[in-house]
């Protein structure tokens, strides 16, 4: 699962615990500028969970220095045991306009964040970073600490593909799948983290619909132009939420756009989708972005989607497959 950091700090870490106990194996926890700080909650969890993933989803290269941003998860993977996952992208506009900031020169800054995290990882020298006596590194926690890259577009995923060990795909419609997993494996077959956006209910959707409006500010032209959207009227209907107005956005996401943008339906539907995810792109994990206010009722309406894609994979991509079992291309899947 992948949670924006909105709600109080304590329920997310209680969050984590729940996921755990539901048997899911991952949880990625958005960056998102003033909101609660993804790296004190990841590390509070780190303590109550024994066995999923725990990764920023994700983190950029301007609100904090990178080799700071690097020893902050690196002690997460030294207190979970060598859970850890740093996620990076360019940052968008809800993470960086709080701050006055904007993504200059994005491409060459996550190449340089990718350079100084890896330096500080594994103790050694790069530009911009001088190692020291008591840098905490990834051997402390016995393993290496993956770094993923989230973006949208092919500069970043390209670079992702050259220079990262995966790719967290997510923020983006369904339909820009191909397109960005394809940027993703064009150099090395690195993992990919798919994260479709849900909606189980229609409260959720409801809730949901507006922020949607952020993620249409900060994708590529391309898609706005295959949703038919004017910029204009994007950033005109992201001002008024600023303003205090999510109507704007909630009447331009209308229903037909929606459907477009993420997964809605019962947890039975949506793992049905999934499945046909699985079997198209071949994740070697498989999420859901929730967004909605009772988190645990949405971890646990994921479980039973993951049920229900499980039980699509065994009869038909897979026949006779157990837990973990290897996917057609080398993915893994495990509920």
């Amino acid at each position: 699962m992948w949670v924006f950091p909105d709600a109080p700090a304590s329920e997310l870490v209680d969050l984590a615990r729940h996921v755990e106990d539901l048997g899911l194996d991952e949880l990625w926890v958005g960056d998102e500028g003033p909101a609660r700080d993804p790296f004190a909650v990841l590390a509070a969890a780190a303590v109550v969970t024994d066995r999923i993933r725990l990764a920023t989803g994700v983190t950029n290269p301007y609100v904090r220095h990178p080799g700071v941003t690097a020893a902050s998860m690196l002690t997460i993977h030294e207190l979970s045991g060598g859970r850890a996952v740093l996620g990076v992208g360019a940052g968008g506009q809800m993470s960086l306009s709080p701050f006055g900031l904007r993504a200059f020169r994005p491409l060459e800054r996550v190449r340089e964040f990718l350079d100084v995290a890896r330096a500080v990882a594994t103790g050694a020298p790069a530009a911009g970073y001088s190692p020291s006596d008591v840098a905490v590194s990834e051997a402390s926690a016995g393993s290496p600490m993956p770094v993923f890259v989230g973006a949208r577009g092919p500069r970043l995923n390209r670079l992702a593909s050259e220079r990262a060990d995966g790719a967290f795909v997510a923020g983006m419609p369904p339909f820009r799948y191909p397109a960005v997993v394809g940027w993703a494996r064009s150099v090395h077959l690195i993992d990919i983290a798919l994260y479709p956006s849900v909606a189980f209910t229609e409260k959720a959707a409801d809730r949901h619909r507006p922020e949607m409006v952020w993620s249409l500010l900060d994708t590529p032209p391309e898609t706005r132009d295959e949703l038919g959207l004017d910029l204009d009227a994007v950033r005109a209907a992201a001002e008024a939420i600023r303003a205090g107005d999510p109507e704007p956005a909630r009447a331009l996401v209308d229903d037909t756009m929606l459907e477009r943008l993420m997964l809605t339906g019962p947890p039975p539907a949506v793992g049905r989708r999934l499945a046909e995810l699985v079997r198209e792109h071949r994740p070697a994990s498989i999420g859901l972005a929730l967004v909605q206010d009772d988190l645990h009722e949405g971890a646990s309406h994921a479980a039973e989607a993951f049920a229900a894609m499980t039980a699509e994979l065994r009869g038909r991509a897979v026949t006779g497959a157990t837990h973990g079992d290897v996917l057609p291309g080398g993915g893994r899947w495990s509920v």
